[in-house]
C-alpha cells in the first residue's frame, strides 16, 4: 500500500511540475558586458564600499573595507569565495582565524557563520551560488577601528 501511495504522489508531483514548467515562457538567452571596476560604487556603511553583478545563479562583488572594518558574523545559503586584491584580513569562523593577503582567497560553505577584518585597506572580489546571496545585511564597521 505504502508502495502505490509513493508512486502516486511521484507521478503527481512530475505531473505538476510539468505542467508548471509548460507555462513559463521561453527566454532567449544573451550576453551583457558589465565593467566591475568602473562602476559607480555603493556605500554599505562608512569605510565598506561595493558593487555587484549578478545574474539567476551566481554574483560576483567588488569589495572595498577601510583599515579596521569588518563584515557583520552571518551565514548564508550560497557558497562563497572571497579573494583578496588588494591589502590584508583576517577570517574568521567561529574561534578559528584565517589570516590572507593579495592573490589568496577563503571558501566559505553554505550556512557556515563568518566574517573578515580589515587589517589594512583591502579590496577583494567575492563570488556567490548557486544562486543570488542577498542575505547577511551590509558589513558592519568592527568595534575599535
Amino acid at each position: 500500500m505504502n508502495k502505490i501511495i509513493s508512486i502516486s504522489i511521484a507521478i503527481a508531483a512530475f505531473c505538476f511540475s510539468v505542467a508548471t514548467h509548460a507555462q513559463q515562457p521561453l527566454i532567449e538567452p544573451s550576453m551583457e558586458v558589465h565593467d566591475l571596476f568602473g562602476m559607480e560604487g555603493r556605500n554599505f556603511r562608512p569605510g565598506i564600499t561595493g558593487r555587484a553583478v549578478a545574474m539567476a545563479t551566481v554574483r560576483i562583488s567588488r569589495i572595498e573595507l577601510e583599515k579596521g572594518y569588518s563584515t557583520p558574523s552571518h551565514n548564508h545559503a550560497d557558497e562563497e569565495i572571497v579573494l583578496i586584491l588588494e591589502g590584508s584580513a583576517i577570517a574568521y569562523m567561529g574561534d578559528e582565524a584565517f589570516p590572507f593577503g593579495p592573490g589568496e582567497m577563503i571558501t566559505i560553505p553554505a550556512y557556515v557563520e563568518h566574517r573578515y577584518e580589515a587589517l589594512e585597506d583591502v579590496v577583494t572580489i567575492e563570488v556567490f551560488g548557486p544562486g543570488r546571496n542577498l542575505g547577511g545585511g551590509p558589513p558592519a564597521p568592527a568595534e575599535n577601528p
